[in-house]
């Protein structure tokens, strides 16, 4: 990792890359024990989210140019497009390093109660805490799931597995910070109507529920429903609901006393040709094949 001029700054993939790492997966990166830190270097978070677990060590950073210092049991988030500067480290650092994209944690967020964690630590400027043990300790047996899912490349479901393992280090990181910070958590209209339509997905939906069935539900328009979850999540109510009947389908295909055009009824698709359509086009495999996955 060397310093480039302003405006001019290693991606942090190049910088991971530089202190002799190998990042295979684009969506995420994450590292555990005494790791290298290089003095007066400067990286951009671009898309990622970054946690910096220290269990040892004495670091100053700085964050946007606002000065930090990182020792035993702390916690330090990064957002993305930050600009991250280590200034010099006193103590070599151990823990655990954790980067992911903000896309690939909301890929699946259509629970309402994984949505308002997910949206403080977006939101929020969280930057340092100190742990408690217990903290600590909660956070660092959730890593250690993370890894061993990681290490585990035949599993089906590593993706999903690792997303909500992820998500569910977000939902401690944000219950430590909210607990210790006291924010109070006061909702914009768009935030509102994000978290309505949410509670509207858990519920059962068929094929046929398009934007205008929800936007109906919460008495407003779909151009203002969509405006409402565009700004909140970055992404429109219809990746929401495809993501959501993909996900009843994945379900459903784990039984295998229902036929492929059982299920496919069961959805409402007029045709189980329209279904096993939609359902790679989801998931990237016919709903054959991922049962033989199972």
């Amino acid at each position: 990792m060397t310093n480039r001029s302003q405006n001019s700054y290693l991606t942090l993939r190049e910088a991971i890359i530089n202190l002799g790492y190998e990042w295979h997966e684009n969506d995420y990166f994450f590292c555990h024990g005494e790791l290298p830190i290089i003095e007066n270097a400067t990286a951009d978070m671009k898309e990622y989210v970054g946690i910096l677990l220290c269990t040892d060590g004495d670091i100053d950073l700085s964050i946007n140019e606002v000065d930090y210092n990182l020792t035993a049991s702390t916690l330090l988030i990064a957002h993305p497009s930050s600009i991250v500067h280590i200034i010099r480290s006193k103590k070599q650092y151990k823990g655990i390093l954790l980067f992911v994209t903000h896309n690939f944690l909301a890929k699946h967020i259509i629970n309402a109660q994984l949505v308002k964690p997910f949206r403080q630590i977006s939101n929020h400027r969280y930057t340092l805490t100190d742990l408690t043990k217990e903290q600590q300790k909660n956070l660092i047996d959730i890593y250690k799931l993370i890894y061993k899912k990681k290490e585990n490349k035949h599993s089906v479901f590593q993706l999903e597995t690792l997303r909500n393992l992820f998500l569910a280090f977000i939902c401690e990181i944000a219950e430590i910070f909210l607990r210790g910070k006291k924010i109070e958590s006061r909702l914009t209209r768009n935030e509102e109507i994000a978290d309505s339509f949410f509670k509207l997905l858990l519920q059962p939906i068929k094929i046929s529920d398009k934007t205008a069935f929800f936007a109906d539900q919460l008495n407003i328009s779909s151009k203002h429903l969509i405006k409402a979850i565009k700004t909140t999540t970055g992404k429109t109510p219809g990746v929401f609901i495809n993501e959501k009947m993909a996900d009843n389908a994945k379900l459903l295909l784990t039984d295998n006393k229902l036929s492929i055009s059982q299920i496919s009824d069961r959805l409402r698709f007029s045709e189980t040709s329209s279904f096993s359509k939609f359902f790679k086009k989801q998931t990237g495999m016919s709903p054959s094949l991922f049962r033989e996955q199972l």
